[in-house]
C-alpha cells in the first residue's frame, strides 16, 4: 500500500465529529490545568505551623494516657479474675465460702467495668487574619 495524493480515505461523519470533540476536550483540559497551576503558584504555600504541631503532639499524648488508663484497668481486672479463680478453686476443694471474698471481688470487677478512663480536651484560641494566617 502506497500513500500518495490519489489515496482515498473513507471516514464516517460520526467519526470526524468524535475526533473533533475529543481534540477539543483535550485542549480544554490542558488550558484549564495550566490555569489551575498558575493560580496555585500565586497562593501562599501551606505551612505546618508550630501550633498545629503542638496540638498534634498533645493529641498523641492524650491518646497514650487513655491507652495507659485502659491497660491499667485491664491489669486490675486480670488480677481480680486470678484471685477469683483461686478462691473458687479453694471453695471447690474444701467447701468453705472464703469469707465472702468472692462477692467482694465481683463488686470490684463490676466497678472496673463501669469505670471510664479520664479524658482531657485542650482548646487553644488562635487569632488569624482574613487569609487564614496566624497573627
Amino acid at each position: 500500500m502506497k500513500i500518495s495524493e490519489n489515496t482515498e480515505i473513507k471516514i464516517d461523519l460520526k467519526t470526524v465529529i468524535g475526533i473533533i470533540m475529543l481534540t477539543t476536550t483535550l485542549v480544554g483540559m490542558y488550558y484549564k490545568l495550566q490555569e489551575d497551576i498558575a493560580l496555585a503558584k500565586t497562593l501562599p504555600p501551606v505551612e505546618v505551623t508550630r501550633l498545629e504541631y503542638e496540638l498534634k503532639e498533645e493529641w498523641n499524648e492524650d491518646m497514650i494516657m487513655q491507652l495507659k488508663d485502659e491497660v491499667d484497668m485491664i491489669s486490675e481486672t486480670i488480677d481480680i479474675l486470678k484471685e477469683e479463680i483461686s478462691i473458687t478453686a479453694s471453695m471447690i476443694k474444701d467447701g468453705t465460702k472464703a469469707d465472702n471474698r468472692l462477692d467482694e471481688l465481683n463488686d470490684q470487677l463490676e466497678a472496673l467495668k463501669n469505670k471510664k478512663p479520664s479524658t482531657r480536651v485542650i482548646v487553644k484560641e488562635v487569632k488569624v487574619d482574613k487569609k487564614g494566617r496566624k497573627i
